[in-house]
Formats: C-alpha cells, structure tokens, sequence
C-alpha cells in the first residue's frame, strides 16, 4: 500500500511539471480545430477560400526593361529525357553583357513557339574583347507537355531572328 502511494505521487508531480495537458494533443478535446465560417452555395458545395499571401493591392505590373541582343547567331534544341532544351546564342558588339534569358512572347500561331532573347547591357564603357568572347548564350528547357503541337521554335533578336522546325 505504501508503494502505491508512492509511486502515485510521483506519477502525479510528473503529469503536473508538464505544465498545460489541456493544450497538448493527448487530450481528447483538443482533437478538433475551433469552428469556423464556411461560405456555401445554393445547392450546398462548400467553397472553399484559401487564405492569400498576395499584397492586399496586388502585385505589381512587371516591365522587362532588358534590350533585345543585337545578332541572334545560333540556336539548337536538344531533345532530353523530359522534352527538350532551347539553346540561343548571340553575338555582342562589346563584353559585359549580362543577365541573358529567353523570354516566351505571344504567337499568333499556336503552333510556334515564340521567344524574345532578353540581356543586359554595360552599365560602363567596355572592352571589344575578341568575337568568341563576344558571344552569350542563353538555354530554356521545355517539357514534353510544353512541346505538344509545337511545330516551330522562333528565338527573336533586335537585328531579326532565327527559327527552328521539326
């Protein structure tokens, strides 16, 4: 009898030093969330919104600022494991050029794939450099979801542009 008494004091000083039952998981009140509002539609679906972490007055318009390179002189698409790859190069007048990308722009045809190759200047006065150090390319991988009715591959430059078929 004395060790149960015992062993029940303990037992209770132990429960009691873990401080708040009432808000851990083990209490079976706290199995289930507070209530709260549901939106439902005449039929009785409930709609479900999803809290935003959008900025309150939206996000604002984004202005790609970058010019186009000057000489588009070679593109190639390899095929990979997942659709393919879009590799662009261009030719430069100087070095220094930076940030290179391919950027999607609209096609008035569904089965072109329209590109823009977007770069940044020097923002100093820079070397001429020789004409393979002159050259910047710039790679966009594709899926195969992304390539399905694709028929051509147009890359867009300042001084024209260059297109691939399959």
């Amino acid at each position: 009898m004395r060790r149960q008494v015992i062993v029940s004091g303990l037992v209770l000083m132990l429960v009691t030093g873990c401080a708040s039952i009432k808000e851990s998981r083990i209490n079976p009140l706290n199995w289930f969330g507070k209530s709260e509002p549901v939106t439902v539609l005449n039929d009785g679906t409930a709609v479900t919104v999803l809290p935003s972490l959008a900025p309150r007055k939206g996000y604002p318009n984004f202005v790609d600022t970058r010019p186009l390179a000057p000489v588009i002189s070679d593109v190639n698409v390899v095929k990979s494991a997942s659709g393919a790859i879009i590799t662009a190069t261009a030719t430069l007048p100087t070095l220094g050029y930076f940030d290179a990308e391919l950027v999607r722009v609209a096609s008035a045809d569904a089965s072109v794939a329209a590109y823009e190759f977007r770069l940044r200047p020097p923002t100093s006065a820079a070397p001429t450099g020789t004409a393979a150090q002159r050259r910047i390319t710039a790679a966009k991988s594709l899926s195969n979801e992304d390539l399905a009715g694709i028929r051509t591959i147009l890359i867009k430059g300042a001084a024209g542009a260059r297109q691939v078929r399959r």
